[in-house]
């Protein structure tokens, strides 16, 4: 059984991270940039709004110089000094920034977090869960205009509809623990259908066409469901799931905790043996494996959020290359005018030298007849 919270009543326009650059003439503002671009463009997805009063100038030096894609780079035509279009009025800067977010959409992600007694497992510090809450929250703090949604699964799952609200994304699972979920055990394949069921939603209210992933995260250790077929449906709809896969590969006790918050002892099963979670990579290797994602090992000496940063950071500029038409402008055409006045020029004095006449020829001295 799935259930959904509540649609967030606040929706906030998302844009992405705006940097400006500004100096006086000649002070190597447009050097910076094409620098700052050729450091950043292989992490991060960016794009670059030049002002100039009339030529673009500046964009085209840096479309010559490789610093991004053509299509990232966007010059705006000020008519009087950027320096109005900045401090003044930023309309047409804004538009510019408008349109590259419509050309660039962000994800549609669903961040499928495991909350089974087993992530209450301390092989990663403080827990299993809190680590995977503290770096999922990391995660998005670098995003801009990604809609995420969530599913909190145990036995059964609670989902949260995407948004672009990261603040109420963080909100929704701050202060839930394993005791929370109305059913225990894991069912990750029923985690993974109650995902695919909020992506397919937003396919069907249309809009952009974005690229769509399920980041899971957990220990792996399923016990209710079957993940790889929901693994394969994934695949057939073109959703990308990268796993996380959270703890120990040799195991971890699961501790038990009171009313107040203490452990009271570990978890042991009806024969009263120690139960043991360890991760089980081979199976999310083989979900992600299968819908063309990745695995990512997270344990005490590194979670990897940062790899898992850089894989959607990547599979962003892919998408986003792979749906652009190109537009090429001409940038010549201020050259046209004074080459023809100088074709014209040329051909004026030539005719003028054919008709200058040459002095008449000098009889030799002492020449006769």
């Amino acid at each position: 059984m799935s259930t959904s919270m509540p649609t967030p009543t606040r929706r906030p326009p998302a844009y992405p991270l705006r940097l400006g650059v500004a100096g006086p003439v000649g002070s190597g503002k447009t050097a910076l940039v094409d620098a700052l671009c050729k450091r950043l463009r292989d992490e991060f997805d960016i794009a670059v709004v030049t002002n100039d009063i009339y030529t673009k100038e500046d964009a085209q030096f840096l479309m010559r110089s490789g610093a991004l894609p053509v299509d990232r780079i966007v010059g705006v035509e000020t008519g009087g000094c950027p320096h109005t279009a900045i401090r003044e009025d930023a309309s047409i800067n804004l538009e510019a920034v408008d349109g590259l977010a419509a050309r660039y959409p962000g994800l549609d992600m669903v961040v499928a977090l495991d909350f089974s007694r087993s992530m209450l497992a301390k092989d990663v510090y403080p827990s299993r869960l809190e680590r995977a809450k503290r770096e999922l929250e990391h995660l998005m703090d670098g995003l801009a205009g990604d809609r995420i949604g969530l599913v909190a699964f145990a036995g059964e799952t609670l989902s949260y509809p995407p948004t672009t609200d990261y603040a109420a994304v963080k909100l929704f699972w701050r202060d839930m623990y394993p005791w929370d979920m109305p059913v225990g055990g894991t069912a990750i394949g029923q985690a993974m259908h109650a995902s695919l069921e909020l992506l397919t939603r937003l396919r069907a209210h249309g809009g952009p066409s974005r690229a769509q992933v399920i980041l899971l995260l957990t220990d792996g250790e399923d016990t209710d469901s079957e993940p790889l077929e929901a693994a394969d449906e994934a695949s057939k709809l073109g959703v990308k799931i990268f796993t996380v896969g959270i703890g120990s590969r040799s195991g971890e006790l699961i501790p038990e905790y009171d009313e107040q918050g203490k452990v009271t002892g570990y978890v042991k099963d009806a024969d009263g043996h120690y139960v043991t979670s360890r991760l089980a990579e081979d199976a999310l290797t083989d979900i992600a494996r299968r819908t063309g994602g990745e695995f990512f090992h997270a344990d005490a000496k590194r979670f990897g959020v940062e790899d898992v940063e850089h894989a959607l950071g990547s599979l962003k500029r892919t998408e986003n290359e792979a749906r652009i038409v190109r537009q090429y402008d001409e940038i010549y055409e201020a050259l046209l005018l004074p080459a023809f006045l100088l074709l014209i020029g040329e051909a004026c004095m030539s005719e003028r030298r054919r008709r200058v006449k040459l002095p008449p020829a000098r009889t030799p001295v002492g020449a006769g007849t």
